[in-house]
């Protein structure tokens, strides 16, 4: 082996998009994959159905044969600051970059960035994503440990990563920032810049359960 690709591992599309790259493509094969999920428990309340979906994506793809993976995950428990949010992506890069002065061995550091994000979500995204990187940076400085990010889904757009999964993984994916939960169940909410990019039509009136959620499916 060539050392770790640390996955970060959100629940969502783009991430199963970017795991089944690192876990199927020659480009990868020398490298032991470590997948982290990070709980964020947040006003946007999608913790549960995310930790849902990551953990049965996960299991299915080890019954499909995929090719063996480690685990781990850790919790963040924030409140909304002002009406502000804790960017994802900053504390992303700041477990990342934890994780790697723990691990020597992680080469890389693997984020599901697809073309969608970097053509069309705008400066605002850019100048988030090249915080979220420095944050890393500074983090990981603590050691000499080369790893880097790499995006092995940039190339793609949402629609083509749905379109390469098979269809039995990406059922459990959950992309929606705002879920509706009746009970144990959740929905995607059908309004939020996630499921406009991905085309998710509104919740329909029986929801799927929470461990199981429902993806939505996204518009040609």
């Amino acid at each position: 082996m060539n050392g770790v690709i640390l996955c970060m591992y959100s629940g969502g599309l783009d991430s199963a998009g970017m795991l089944h790259l690192l876990l199927t493509s020659d480009e990868f094969k020398d490298f032991a994959i470590h997948v982290h999920h990070l709980h964020l428990v947040n006003p946007e309340n999608r913790a549960l159905v995310e930790q849902a979906a990551t953990q049965n994506a996960l299991e299915q793809m080890r019954k499909s044969g995929y090719r063996e993976f480690s685990y781990s995950e850790s919790l963040h428990r924030y409140p909304a600051f002002n009406q502000q949010i804790v960017w994802d992506a900053d504390l992303c890069a700041f477990m990342a970059g934890n994780i790697c002065n723990a691990t020597p061995d992680i080469r890389y550091v693997a984020l599901g960035r697809t073309k969608t994000d970097i053509e069309h979500a705008g400066h605002d995204f850019q100048g988030r994503m090249a915080r979220a990187q420095a944050i890393f940076r500074a983090v990981k400085s603590l050691n000499k440990n080369p790893s880097e990010y790499i995006f092995p889904v940039a190339q793609l757009t949402k629609r083509e990563v749905w379109e390469m999964l098979p269809p039995e993984v990406r059922a459990h994916t959950w992309s929606c920032r705002r879920p509706i939960y009746e009970g144990n169940r959740a929905t995607a909410c059908g309004q939020c810049i996630s499921c406009l990019a991905l085309g998710i039509a509104p919740p329909p009136q029986k929801p799927g359960p929470a461990s199981q959620p429902e993806s939505g499916t996204p518009k040609p």
